[in-house]
């Protein structure tokens, strides 16, 4: 799939699922179980154990969109992309991350903050702006505020966005959510309550119908 064709199914689709356990066995269970609810984007951090390794199993699977975040350094790219991540997300204006992505044919989801630093990293070529941590930061009104000059901007937002705040997000165009702890919450994870995180996913899911109608 060209990485045109990868950001423009990530929009459709809306949502991503941030999976960081303490072992791969527990990230993969998550993937299934989160798959089974709808949410088929999948963003594994580079901080996790063996997070390689689940990038590698999880890559082949052609439902799935796989990729790496916590990306901040190159040599954290190379790996990621051998390993068949179509998407990086760093939390920083990490600008040499763009040309690796343009060469391995992923999403450079980079990140951004200000509107400088938005200007800035779309100029040098990203395909998405990564804006985080965006709850602490205001939350809606402080995106509805941003995103004023760059009416037509690939965002992808994460922190602290929950099932119960989704809502507020889903009005807004061309926007990855992606869901970290908010729905593959660590409780239910470390009991092995993997049927819970397929319903919160689900739930989150019938929200994104809704509001397509």
């Amino acid at each position: 799939m060209k990485p045109e064709v990868t950001l423009k199914e990530m929009i459709r689709r809306r949502l991503a699922a941030i999976i960081h356990t303490k072992t791969p066995e527990q990230a993969l269970a998550v993937a299934e179980a989160v798959a089974a609810g709808g949410i088929f984007s999948i963003e594994i951090p580079m901080a996790m154990p063996d997070a390689v390794e689940v990038l590698r199993t999880l890559s082949p699977r052609p439902d799935f969109i796989v990729g790496a975040g916590g990306v901040l350094m190159r040599g954290q790219a190379e790996v990621a992309l051998k390993a068949g991540a179509r998407f990086l997300v760093s939390p920083i204006a990490e600008q040499s991350l763009i040309p690796l992505c343009r060469e391995a044919g992923a999403v450079s989801v980079i990140g951004g903050v200000t509107p400088t630093e938005i200007l800035t990293v779309r100029r040098a070529g990203a395909d998405m702006v990564k804006v985080f941590p965006l709850e602490s930061m205001g939350g809606p009104r402080f995106l509805r505020e941003l995103l004023e000059p760059f009416p037509d901007l690939p965002l992808m937002i994460s922190g602290n966005v929950t099932l119960e705040s989704l809502p507020d997000y889903l009005g807004f165009p061309h926007l990855v959510i992606a869901l970290g702890s908010g729905l593959v919450i660590p409780r239910l994870v470390s009991q092995g309550r993997y049927a819970t995180i397929t319903e919160r996913a689900r739930q989150c899911m019938i929200l994104v119908e809704k509001r397509r109608g």
